[in-house]
């Protein structure tokens, strides 16, 4: 029997870090290989970024907590500051459309894998707002 939406929410939130980052890092290693071979250069990494900007703008706040999993799990080594403009590029109704539309496309495997690693990113700093539950919920629609 399937979960419903409010207990798949809960099991993310209160998923240790180490969970989350396992369940992220699990999810980019299914959808890069894809992602790298529709990037037009071959690296899906531009791909993948308006998932995790997306996911981490949908509340409209940025915690240290959040920059840290985005370190962990990207590797990439910019500062907080840094990451906070980006991700505030994304913060628009635009953006969370095109993800949308992208997951929409995809088959479903990789919609779930998708949506998997974008809740880890709504669920990192152990709250899952309104707005947030509301991006996941769009994503699955």
């Amino acid at each position: 029997m399937a979960n419903s939406y409010d207990e798949i929410l809960k099991k993310y939130v209160n998923a240790p870090y180490s969970t989350l980052l396992s369940i992220a890092n699990e999810s980019l290693s299914i959808v890069m290989p894809v992602f790298n071979g529709v990037a037009k250069d071959g690296n899906g990494a531009g791909l993948v970024l308006p998932f995790i900007c997306t996911a981490i703008a949908s509340d409209g706040k940025f915690s240290e907590l959040e920059y840290r999993f985005i370190k962990d799990v990207t590797g990439v080594n910019k500062s907080y500051n840094e990451f906070k403009q980006i991700i505030q590029e994304y913060y628009t109704a635009e953006w969370i459309e095109a993800v949308d539309n992208l997951i929409d496309n995809c088959p479903d495997e990789m919609k779930s894998y998708l949506v998997s690693f974008c809740l880890t990113f709504v669920a990192v700093d152990e709250t899952i707002s309104r707005e947030e539950s509301a991006y996941i919920a769009k994503l699955l629609s």
